[in-house]
């Protein structure tokens, strides 16, 4: 992942078709036409669904479809026995990455239920797919303690809660506790120092889990993802606390740091797919696409329309399941790119921009529209000499890049979600985006503005 910290060059990736070379060796994607022979059905969906995911999709009407079925272990098996290695599995996408050479991409070709197979990276892995770690979630939350609203006791991350007029949410009592947040990013170490989560020891932490590596650790890697995860979850009284330090979170790594592949989309559908089915409310993502290692991948402006990235249409699937899933709109700006990256493309993305510290746009900020003329970003957020606790977890840094906005959003959120149990997806987003400060003109430099998320709690308290 390239996400630097100062000033975070939001990972630009992509994928648009191309010739392959059946002599490629590689990382494929294999692509079913169908889930016949699946071990589960629709109607028993307690069997491969979380109770806590299940209610979420009941309070959003959200039917469970063929789409959240399991993959067919027949097709599974056809697989295997063309000697392709099997790495990654997806039931929306309905399909799987394997590593494979060129003798045996030409049997999965030829395979009747496979539709398509497509290099997606080099080989990067020795080793077969173990299973997929179930988190654990019965470990123990944060301690949630009365605590004074005030400059002080928060110390340097007051400036991150108050110009969104979180300080607000927090005084009515609402810092995020019950909602469960999934952050993807390129790895969190030294989260589970006690000060950094809330939690005594890291075996405390609720769940991670990591795609690229294929292990249940995602506590390691790069130290961005934990500098963008302590604006939201720090909770070092007098010194540094986030702005949803009662929230419980779910960390994955999605992100390879030996190359831009497209792989690394697929790995975020994967990780989407585990937080719908374990129950997340909402996720950040601090990462974006236009170009990777292959320029033959790379996405033009056209592509962007919201369908095209496989990332993109994985948040489609999320949001209607329920989730809410907040994104940085890319660092852009200045660039001869200068637009969104995806997933922040898609319709149902709550992508982010970036504003200084006088409300101004960043200059780094990508501007929209997307290739379809929707408006993006969704809404801009603090994003230059944003305070955060540095990825050792034992000081201050500050940061810059649409990568730090977004967590500011996605931790006043989760606080809103909090406040208002029964409201939509749909219905959180409209609100913040309704009393966001320019919201009678919004534009494709800031969106509909620095969110103001006491005005949106009022909004939709008033309609209930």
């Amino acid at each position: 992942m390239k996400q630097l910290l100062f000033l975070a060059t939001c990972l630009l990736l992509s994928l648009p078709s191309f010739a392959q070379r059946t002599s490629e060796t590689g990382m494929y994607m294999v692509s079913f036409k169908d889930k016949k022979g699946t071990e589960y059905n629709t109607a028993k969906p307690d069997e491969f669904l979380s109770e806590r995911a299940l209610l979420r999709r009941a309070a959003h009407g959200a039917a469970v479809t063929e789409t959240d079925l399991p993959l067919s272990p027949k097709y599974l098996g056809k697989v295997l026995e063309t000697g392709a290695t099997l790495w990654l599995k997806s039931k929306w996408m309905n399909g799987v990455v394997v590593a494979a050479a060129g003798p045996q991409v030409k049997k999965l070709r030829k395979l009747k239920f496979v539709t398509d197979v497509e290099l997606v990276a080099p080989v990067q892995y020795d080793r077969p797919s173990p299973l997929p770690v179930v988190p654990n979630l019965d470990r123990p939350e944060p301690r949630a303690d009365a605590v004074p609203i005030a400059s002080r006791f928060y110390g340097y991350g007051w400036g991150n809660l108050t110009g969104m007029k979180g300080d607000s949410l927090h005084a009515w009592g609402f810092r995020g506790k019950g909602v469960l947040v999934g952050v993807f990013d390129g790895g969190f170490p030294s989260v589970g120092y006690k000060d950094f989560l809330g939690y005594n020891e890291e075996a405390e932490v609720p769940a991670n889990y990591d795609v690229v590596e294929q292990d249940s650790t995602a506590l390691d890697g790069s130290t961005h993802g934990a500098t963008v995860l302590s604006t939201m979850a720090a909770n070092h009284p007098f010194f540094f606390i986030g702005t949803a330090p009662e929230a419980r979170y779910v960390l994955f790594t999605t992100e390879n740091g030996k190359g831009e592949h497209r792989l690394e989309e697929i790995n975020y559908v994967v990780a989407l797919e585990i937080a719908d089915s374990i129950g997340v409310d909402i996720v950040n993502s601090s990462l974006g696409y236009t170009t990777f290692s292959s320029k033959s991948m790379d996405y033009k402006y056209k592509d962007l329309d919201g369908k095209t990235s496989p990332a993109s249409r994985g948040i489609t699937t999320a949001f209607e399941r329920g989730m809410i899933i907040v994104t940085s709109a890319g660092n852009s700006g200045a660039d001869p790119w200068k637009f969104v990256s995806t997933p922040a493309d898609s319709p149902e993305a709550f992508a982010i921009g970036a504003l200084n510290k006088d409300g101004s746009r960043a200059y780094f900020s990508s501007y929209g529209p997307t290739a379809d003329g929707r408006t993006k970003p969704d809404v801009s957020a603090l994003g230059v000499d944003v305070a955060a606790v540095s990825g050792n977890g034992r000081g201050l840094t500050s940061a810059n890049g649409t990568s730090l906005a977004s967590p500011l959003v996605t931790g006043l959120l989760a606080c809103l979600r909090q406040a208002v149990p029964d409201a939509t997806n749909q219905e959180l987003l409209d609100a913040v985006r309704a009393t966001a400060n320019q919201a009678d003109a919004p534009d494709n430099k800031l969106g509909y503005g620095q969110p103001d998320f006491a005005a949106a709690y009022r909004m939709l308290m008033e309609k209930r």
